[in-house]
């Protein structure tokens, strides 16, 4: 089932709304006004039936040019449509601007119907045909299939509705699997409903229950009913015109040019960077800080167009600039748009969006031409480097990707791997997420990690590492705390740094061992040799000249190092002797069930004080536990 939005386009009276009612028997002109009139004011909608049971969806739009605002809140999401020329007038100069607008926003499959066949005569028609054939040839529609028709007597109907059909199936489906993306075309109340809102779905997928949010302005609200063409339903999917019940907001929190989007997936912002292009017709030129009305979307918006690569754009001329919006808009890499002059109102020229919510650009900047060209030349994978590069040293997700780049999440999923197999982006994947770097700010963050290593061990030189306090500025910097643990995970499973206990090092780093190390080593295993369990206090194992701060580092060391081992604070022995007292205690222990100070002293043959020195210990160990007077063993202990 394939489902297609046509739009119409073409002059005023030149007799869209009525070959529309011919096509669907609907009319589209749903406003007083119009019906009064005989014009179209406003979007109108209305559908038909494909042979493969999908839908035909028709947006019927002004040609007044009057109403030419409403003419391109249409355009998103047509994929093709049906430019209205009638027999008896031939191309009128809203003709020619409608083209322009359609061919501006990348509309690429069309039908020409000329209509009002019946007025005329068949050498008129000829001739009118040739005019247009000629009017086209340098424009998107230079191979569109003209049909001749006549909404008033029916004739050419289904002709139409035939290369309709055909048109149709050449069309690829649009991305149902990506980031839902709804721009607000319509907005009204339901009494005992709320808020409406209708608009073409670009892509994804809409369920009822889910919940989204209104851009620009990230105000939530929940799905509570679609309809699609007129029918409830339970979901509406990318290529759908749907109308989407909304809770949770009223009707004055959203407005044509809204998008409807999950939330976090859309950035909203006043300054975006684009391509920008003159119409070669174009009677005008754009000034560095020219005002200019932007039409992208839904949306209609005021902006200064900031040149960054010239001066001025001279009709038929492009080059890069900076749009400053006087209000927040929400929009996508690879959005097109259409600027009109201020005033008078006329379309002058148009583009596409190559990178969103960015501070002010300076002109005539190397660095940032450079980066526009290769956003404007790069294709996808280029594109999703250049959009990790932009994050920096922290950290960007393919969710953040999605929103900003607009791309199908499969998609960029195969640039994401493909630029990981290549060198050129890091990503850790962590409880769900997967986190990216551009390598070159990975290799910087990393060398920094090493770098505060290094500076820690050369301020202690004594010490087996570093704790991970004495990093985690760097690394929280830049990334989440779960981010966080698993690259330190990587840099360890990788070889780049290693972990022992409780710190870390560098790959190969061993704590100094000097003339001073092996001083106090010497001088405290022989001391501790001949005082038995009596024990050695910090002082009677200085050498002499050596600072305290200096033998405690080093006193620190060999305790890590399981050389010598701490009884209690200050007081040391050798690991051995602990061990030895541990075997008897426990022996002891086994035979009585407790034990005292006094057993323990008499044991050991040692002072009391000792006794109880080894006890404390033994208790911090979590091999005993004091009961009063008397000491049990801790059960497994």
């Amino acid at each position: 089932m394939h489902n297609v939005i046509i739009g119409t386009a073409g002059h005023i009276d030149h007799g869209k709304t009525a070959l529309i009612r011919a096509l669907t028997g609907r009319d589209t002109d749903r406003l007083e006004e119009e019906k009064k009139r005989g014009i179209t004011i406003d979007l109108g909608f209305t559908w038909f039936d494909l042979p493969d049971g999908g839908r035909a969806g028709i947006i019927d739009v002004p040609g007044h040019e009057r109403f030419i605002h409403n003419m391109a809140a249409g355009v998103p999401g047509m994929d093709m449509v049906l430019l209205v020329i009638a027999a008896d007038e031939g191309i009128m100069p809203q003709t020619r601007e409608h083209i322009d607008i359609l061919s501006l926003l990348g509309v690429e499959h069309y039908i020409i119907a000329l209509n009002k066949c019946d007025l005329v005569d068949r050498e008129w028609l000829d001739m009118v045909e040739s005019e247009i054939r000629e009017e086209t040839k340098e424009s998107a529609l230079k191979d569109a299939p003209v049909v001749r028709v006549s909404a008033a007597d029916g004739s050419g109907v289904e002709t139409l509705k035939k290369e309709i059909v055909r048109m149709a199936e050449k069309i690829p489906s649009r991305n149902r699997q990506g980031m839902a993306r709804l721009p607000v075309d319509r907005v009204f109340s339901v009494p005992g409903h709320g808020t409406v809102v209708t608009g073409t779905l670009l892509s994804g997928r809409i369920s009822k229950g889910d919940i989204l949010c209104i851009y620009p302005g990230n105000t939530g609200c929940r799905v509570r009913g679609i309809q699609v063409y007129q029918t409830e339903q339970d979901e509406c999917s990318a290529g759908q015109r749907a109308a989407l019940n909304l809770s949770g907001i009223s009707r004055e929190e959203v407005r044509r040019g809204c998008v409807l989007a999950p939330e976090d997936t859309l950035r909203s912002g006043r300054n975006i960077d684009v391509k920008l292009s003159v119409l070669k017709s174009s009677r005008r030129v754009i000034k560095n800080q020219m005002r200019l009305h932007f039409y992208s979307g839904t949306s209609e918006l005021l902006c200064r167009a900031v040149l960054l690569d010239r001066e001025e754009l001279l009709p038929g001329e492009s080059g890069y600039a900076q749009l400053r919006m006087e209000s927040d808009t929400a929009l996508c890499t690879g959005d097109r748009f259409v600027v009109r002059f201020y005033s008078p109102l006329e379309t002058i020229g148009g583009g596409v969006v190559l990178e969103t919510d960015v501070p002010r650009e300076r002109r005539f900047r190397t660095e940032v031409l450079e980066r526009l060209r290769r956003r404007e030349e790069g294709g996808e994978k280029e594109l999703v480097e250049l959009q990790i590069r932009k994050h920096g040293k922290s950290m960007t997700s393919t969710e953040e990707l999605a929103a900003e780049t607009g791309m199908e999440r499969s998609r960029l999923e195969l640039c994401v791997r493909e630029l990981q197999k290549e060198g050129r982006i890091f990503a850790l994947e962590t409880k769900g997420e997967c986190f990216l770097w551009h390598t070159d700010e990975e290799e910087g963050v990393r060398n920094a990690i090493l770098a505060g290593m290094e500076e820690y061990l050369a301020r202690y030189p004594y010490r087996r590492g570093v704790p991970l306090s004495g990093f985690r500025e760097i690394l929280l910097d830049c990334m989440k705390k779960t981010a966080a643990e698993v690259y330190m995970e990587c840099l360890l499973r990788t070889g780049v740094i290693e972990k022992q206990g409780d710190v870390y090092f560098p790959a190969g780093y061993r704590p100094r061992e000097d003339r001073d190390y092996r001083a106090v080593k010497e001088k405290l295993i022989s001391e501790a040799e001949r005082a038995g369990y009596s024990f050695v206090s910090k002082e009677m194992a200085l050498p002499e000249k050596m600072t305290e701060e200096q033998s405690g580092e080093i006193l620190r060391l060999l305790t890590d190092q399981k050389v010598i081992a701490e009884v209690v604070n200050g007081i040391y022995t050798l690991p051995e002797y602990l061990e030895r007292a541990e075997r008897q205690i426990g022996k002891k222990l086994d035979e009585t069930g407790k034990i005292t100070v006094a057993q323990v002293r008499d044991l050991l043959a040692t002072s009391r004080k000792c006794a109880k020195q080894i006890l404390d210990y033994t208790d911090r160990r979590g091999l005993t536990r004091k009961e009063g007077a008397e000491t049990e063993r801790v059960k497994n202990g």
